[in-house]
């Protein structure tokens, strides 16, 4: 059971469009260093429904870089059954 705040964070990208890692690290750490107890990623607050699989992959590999032994969870909203499993 999870407990504690857990902040659905936001997707940073740069100019260009891509996803910027870099800031996403440094917001998420500080959210960590502020006593968050997770991190929950590409939910609507992240923009999750509009990035490819592979880029909502870096994002929960960024969270949980940042999270450390704590959860960081991926929002999964497919249409379908089988692209969430895949996910």
């Amino acid at each position: 059971m999870w407990s504690g705040v857990i902040p659905a964070v936001t997707t940073k990208f740069t100019e260009d469009g891509t996803l910027d890692a870099a800031e996403m690290e440094r917001c998420f750490a500080l959210m960590m260093e502020a006593g968050s107890h997770g991190l929950i990623a590409c939910g609507t607050l992240g923009e999750g429904n509009m990035l490819s699989p592979e880029e909502r992959l870096d994002v929960l590999r960024i969270a949980k870089a940042q999270s450390g032994s704590k959860p960081a969870l991926l929002t999964i909203s497919e249409a379908g059954t089988r692209e969430a499993c895949e996910l």
